[in-house]
């Protein structure tokens, strides 16, 4: 049998080979876990890629119906809303045509007074003028009628005298 020494030194070399042996192992197992992870995360990089790329196209989908959707929803919203304000504006239009059509019927009807009165005013002048000139041509013709007859009493004074 072997002596304690060689027992002790072949447990010493058995511990260094088995540790040799382990850090070998551990080292190929470090490599080929780093090349597993390289892998590993590379295929995932690329799948990540691939499915970030579909769901961005997904999204730029969505986004372009969405915003179609929007843009149709908000010019039927405009359409509706500018064909009540045309609908207000036409009613307000034909309320304020009424009110000036009111209110110049009332001024018109004010002024068809106004100048009633004004005629009648002018009609009584005219009368009046008329009556003033008949009677100035009767106070002409009466002048000359005086004076005929002062002439022809003064002859026949002159005759008598």
């Amino acid at each position: 049998m072997l002596e304690q020494k060689e027992l002790d030194v072949l447990k010493n070399m058995m511990e260094s080979v088995l540790e040799k042996s382990e850090e070998s192992i551990l080292s190929k197992v470090d490599e080929r876990l780093e090349k597993s992870e390289e892998s590993i995360l590379s295929k995932v990089d690329e799948r990540l890629e691939k499915s970030e790329e579909s769901i961005l196209s997904k999204v730029d989908e969505r986004l372009e119906k969405s915003e179609e959707s929007i843009l149709s929803k908000v010019d039927e919203r405009l359409e509706k809303s500018e064909e009540s304000i045309l609908s207000k504006v036409d009613e307000r239009l034909a309320n304020s045509e009424n009110l000036l059509l009111e209110e110049m019927e009332r001024t018109r009807s004010i002024l068809d007074t106004k100048i009633e009165r004004v005629q009648k005013n002018l009609d009584e002048l005219s009368q009046h003028y008329r009556i003033t000139k008949l009677e100035n041509d009767n106070m002409a013709l009466l002048l000359k009628m005086i004076e005929g007859l002062t002439r022809r009493v003064e002859e026949l004074e002159r005759k008598t005298a």
